[in-house]
C-alpha cells in the first residue's frame, strides 16, 4: 500500500474520533498503527475496525440502517444481522476456554419463519418468552448448519407482542417422530410412559417438576412439566402449547404454565410404540433421538478407552493435571470403550460403560486392571474391531457431531464362510 493510500485510511480513523482523543493522537500515529495490523496481513477494513474500537469508537453498524432477516433465511458467515423474535429458552452452559471455566449461555428464538438457536457469551439482556429486537448479531457455519452468535456488539429492545405476525405463537402439530429442537411450540397426543416427580433448587428455592418419557405410533420423546398437570402413567394426552428444546443433546418437550394438558379418550397401545430402526446416517440428520436401535461395524477403537479415572466429586473423567472443575483429587478406577461405529451410510462415536465392556471383552475390569496398556488395547481389537454391533439406546448431538449412549449393546456372531461363498458365487453368475 502507498503513503499516500495509507494516510487516507488514517484520516478516515481520525475523522470517526472525538475532538479529545483527535488531540492526544496524530494522522502520522495512526497510520504507523495501521501499518503495523497491514504488515500483519491483516485485511485494511478489519485493521480500521480494530483500531476504532482501540479508540472507543462503537463500530456496529445502526439497527435502522439493516433490514430485518427471518430466521429461515439466515446464511451462514453473516454479519449486522438484524431479527425480531420471542426468547423460547435461554440457560447457562459452562464450558472450558484455554483450560478455565466459563459460563455462555445458550437458548432458542422463534419468529413466524421457524425457530434457531443462539449462543450468547456474557449474559443478554432478555428473559424466556420476551418479545426482542435484536441488532449487530453474527452467524457462522458448523457442520452444515447456521450459528447465531451475539458478541460484544449486539443491541437487545423489548418489543410488544404484535411485533410479530399471530402464526408465530400457534403450535405446529406433530408427531413424536417429526420433533427436532427446531420445531418451537407444538401440538401433539401421546401416552405417558412413565412420570417422576422431583425438587430441585432454582435460583435458591426450592421448585417442584415432573419428568418422564412420552410415546406415540412415531417413537418416544423424554418430557419435563414445571407444572403439575396430574400426568399418570399409561395415560393418553393431548398437548398444546408444549415447546421443545435440546437438553443434553437431546430434543424433549418442555411444558409450563403457557400449555395445555388434557386426557383424551382415545387411547394410545403401548404395543404400538416402536423402538425406531435407523440407519446412522439419519442420526447424523437429527440433532438427538431417544429410544432408537441401529447396526454396524466398529472400525476403530479411540483413544481414551480402557482404565481411566474419574473424579469423586463430579464423576468427569481426570486429565494429567486433575480433574478440570475440582482441581487434584484421588480418582476413582472405571472401564470404558470409545469406539467409531459405520453402516455405510453414516458413523457414530459410540461409548461403552464399564458392564458393557466387561461383557463385550470377556474380562472384569479388575482383571483388566492387572494388564499393561499395550495388552489391554490389544485386547480391545481383538474384541470389537472389524465386528459388526447391534445397539439400542439415544442418540445424542453436540458441537462435535452425534454420540449414541447405548442401553443394549451385542456383538453380531457373523458366519464369514458362508458370506464369503455367497459373494463368489454371485461373481461366479456375472462370468
Amino acid at each position: 500500500m502507498t503513503n499516500e493510500n495509507l494516510n487516507q485510511h488514517a484520516q478516515d480513523i481520525l475523522s470517526r474520533l472525538d475532538d479529545q482523543k483527535k488531540k492526544a493522537i496524530s494522522a502520522q500515529e495512526v497510520a504507523e498503527e495501521l501499518e503495523k495490523f497491514l504488515d500483519y496481513g491483516v485485511p485494511v477494513k478489519q485493521a480500521k475496525q480494530t483500531l476504532l474500537k482501540k479508540f472507543g469508537v462503537n463500530t456496529s453498524v445502526p439497527p435502522g440502517s439493516v433490514e430485518r432477516t427471518l430466521l429461515a433465511d439466515l446464511q451462514p458467515n453473516t454479519r449486522n444481522v438484524k431479527l425480531v423474535a420471542q426468547v423460547v429458552s435461554i440457560n447457562p452452559k459452562e464450558i472450558m476456554v484455554k483450560g478455565q471455566p466459563r459460563t455462555i449461555f445458550s437458548g432458542l428464538l422463534r419468529d413466524e419463519s421457524g425457530t434457531l438457536p443462539f449462543t450468547a457469551w456474557d449474559k443478554p439482556a432478555m428473559n424466556e418468552g420476551d418479545i426482542v429486537e435484536i441488532a449487530n448479531a453474527y452467524t457462522r457455519e458448523w457442520r452444515g448448519k447456521v450459528q447465531l452468535n451475539f458478541g460484544n456488539q449486539v443491541m437487545i429492545e423489548q418489543k410488544e407482542k404484535d411485533a410479530l405476525p399471530k402464526e408465530t405463537f400457534e403450535p405446529k402439530k406433530v408427531t413424536i417422530n417429526e420433533i427436532t429442537p427446531l420445531v418451537g411450540t407444538v401440538e401433539m397426543s401421546a401416552k405417558v410412559l412413565s412420570v417422576e416427580e422431583k425438587e430441585i433448587m432454582v435460583d435458591e428455592d426450592k421448585k417442584t417438576m415432573f419428568t418422564g418419557i412420552l410415546g406415540d405410533s412415531t417413537g418416544k420423546i423424554p418430557f419435563t412439566a414445571w407444572e403439575d398437570f396430574k400426568l399418570s402413567k399409561e395415560s393418553t394426552v393431548h398437548i398444546k402449547g408444549g415447546y421443545v428444546k435440546s437438553f443434553r443433546g437431546m430434543p424433549q418437550v418442555n411444558l409450563d404454565e403457557n400449555a395445555e394438558v388434557k386426557k383424551q379418550k382415545k387411547q394410545i397401545k403401548e404395543s404400538d410404540i416402536p423402538t425406531r430402526s435407523l440407519h446412522l446416517f439419519e442420526l447424523n440428520n437429527k440433532q438427538g433421538m431417544y429410544d432408537v436401535s441401529v447396526s454396524g461395524r466398529v472400525i476403530e477403537i479411540q483413544q481414551g478407552s480402557g482404565i481411566i479415572l474419574r473424579c469423586p466429586e463430579c464423576n468427569q473423567v481426570l486429565r494429567e493435571d486433575g480433574c478440570r472443575v475440582h482441581g487434584k483429587v484421588d480418582g476413582i478406577p472405571d472401564l470404558r470403550i470409545k469406539c467409531v461405529v459405520d453402516d455405510g451410510t453414516g458413523s457414530v462415536k459410540t461409548i461403552m460403560n464399564k458392564d458393557q465392556a466387561e461383557r463385550v471383552i470377556g474380562k472384569t475390569m479388575d482383571e483388566c486392571k492387572q494388564m499393561n496398556p499395550e495388552e489391554l488395547h490389544s485386547l480391545l481389537n481383538e474384541s470389537l474391531f472389524a465386528r459388526v454391533v447391534s445397539m439400542k439406546g439415544n442418540s445424542l448431538q453436540d458441537f462435535y457431531g452425534s454420540t449414541f449412549l447405548a442401553d443394549t449393546i451385542e456383538v453380531v456372531d457373523e458366519d464369514v464362510k458362508s458370506k464369503v461363498d455367497h459373494v463368489r458365487s454371485l461373481l461366479e453368475e456375472l462370468e
